[in-house]
C-alpha cells in the first residue's frame, strides 16, 4: 500500500518546521510527499534541514482545491494531509496502514491532542472514547453527538475519492473537512478510531474565533463555509447526509445574516436576506434539523428591533462566549 503526505502551507511557515519535522521522524516512511505552498524557497529551507525529499507544487489553490490537485497527481493509494501548523505523531503512518489493510474505509479519522501556539500541550474539548464505524445510515445520530468532521490533519483519505471529485472540491472556497467528509460518507463507511496520533495547535488556525478581534476574519470565513456548504447540498442525495449539511449550512447561515454589513472586507459575501433566512429556518426547525436558540430569534425579531441593534447583541454574546468553534 502506498501512503502519501499532503502539506498544506499558504502565506504561513511559523510553525512549518514543526510540521516537517514530524513527517521525517515517521516510524512507517510516507512513499510521497506533496507540499502545497505559495512559498517554494521557505518551504525547500525546511526541507533541506530534514534532508527530505518531496514535491513542491506552488499554485495558488483553495483549500479544497489543493485536494482537488491531488486526486489528479498523487500515486498514493491513501494520503494523509497536514495542516503547516499541525503534527503528527511519529508512529502515526503505522498506526493506521494497519486500519487500512484491515478493512477497506473510504475514510479514516483519528483523535488528536491540543497544543497552543507556543506549542505547549492543552486542553480544548471533548473527543469520543470509542471507536466508531460511521455510515449514511448513522451520520445524523453521530453528528449530533460530536463533530467527526473537524481537523483535517486528523484525516487518512482514499485517493480515489480525490481523484472522482476532483472538479467539485476545485470549486469550494474553504470548507476541506466537512465536504472531503460527507463526500466519503457518500462512497461508504468512515472509520473513528480514538487514538490521539497527531497535534492540532489551538490559536493559530484561520477558522479558530479566539478572540474577538479575530471576528471580521472568521465572519469571512463563514462566508465562505455557508457558500461550500450550499454547493454540497447539490452533490448529495441522501436525506440523511442532507440533514447534516442543512444543519451545518444554516448555522454559518444564520451567524453571517447577523453579522455581515456593508463594510465587511471579506474578497466574497453570501448574501442572505432576511426573507430567505425566514423561509429555510422554518422548514428546518419544523422538521427537527434545525434547534430554536436564541440567535435564531433574535435574527427572525431584528426587523422590529433593528439589524443593527441585532448584530450588536449577538457579536456580543459571541464574544463573551470565546473561545468559539466554528461548527
Amino acid at each position: 500500500m502506498k501512503l502519501g503526505v499532503i502539506v498544506f502551507a499558504y502565506r504561513r511557515y511559523h510553525y512549518l518546521n514543526d510540521a516537517i519535522a514530524s513527517i521525517s521522524k515517521q516510524t512507517r516512511t510516507p512513499n510521497e510527499i506533496l507540499i502545497f505552498t505559495d512559498n517554494r524557497s521557505a518551504v525547500k529551507q525546511v526541507l533541506e534541514k530534514y534532508n527530505l525529499s518531496a514535491d513542491i507544487i506552488e499554485e495558488e489553490l483553495t483549500i479544497p482545491g489543493v485536494l482537488g490537485r491531488v486526486g489528479e497527481i498523487s500515486s498514493s493509494d491513501y494520503v494523509f494531509p497536514l495542516d503547516d501548523d499541525d503534527v503528527f505523531k511519529e508512529n502515526k503512518l503505522e498506526i493506521i496502514e494497519k486500519y487500512l489493510y484491515k478493512d477497506s474505509y473510504v475514510l479514516l479519522k483519528h483523535g488528536m491532542e491540543f497544543i497552543d501556539t507556543n506549542s505547549k500541550t492543552t486542553t480544548w474539548i471533548m473527543q469520543p472514547e470509542e471507536t466508531v464505524v460511521i455510515t449514511t445510515k448513522n451520520a445524523w445520530i453521530e453528528f449530533r453527538k460530536f463533530p467527526y468532521h473537524m481537523w483535517t490533519s486528523s484525516f487518512a483519505i482514499r485517493t480515489k475519492l480525490l481523484s472522482k471529485y476532483s472538479a467539485e472540491l476545485k470549486k469550494m472556497l474553504r470548507l476541506i473537512d466537512f465536504a472531503v467528509f460527507i463526500l466519503a460518507l457518500q462512497e461508504g463507511p468512515i472509520l473513528y478510531v480514538p487514538l490521539k496520533l497527531g497535534y492540532y495547535r489551538v490559536g493559530s488556525g484561520h477558522s479558530q474565533l479566539t478572540s474577538c478581534d479575530k471576528l471580521p476574519e472568521i465572519i469571512c470565513n463563514w462566508n465562505a463555509y455557508a457558500y461550500d456548504a450550499a454547493f454540497l447540498l447539490k452533490l448529495v442525495n441522501n436525506n440523511d447526509l442532507r440533514k447534516v449539511i442543512y444543519y451545518l449550512y444554516f448555522s454559518h447561515l444564520l451567524k453571517i445574516y447577523l453579522l455581515n454589513t456593508s463594510q465587511s472586507r471579506c474578497n466574497f459575501t453570501y448574501n442572505v436576506s432576511y426573507f430567505t433566512l425566514l423561509k429555510k429556518s422554518l422548514f428546518l426547525v419544523t422538521r427537527k434539523i434545525y434547534p430554536l436558540r436564541k440567535a435564531l430569534l433574535l435574527a427572525w425579531l431584528s426587523p422590529l428591533i433593528g439589524h443593527k441593534r441585532a448584530k450588536n447583541i449577538y457579536q456580543k454574546r459571541l464574544c463573551s462566549n470565546i473561545p468559539f468553534e466554528r461548527y
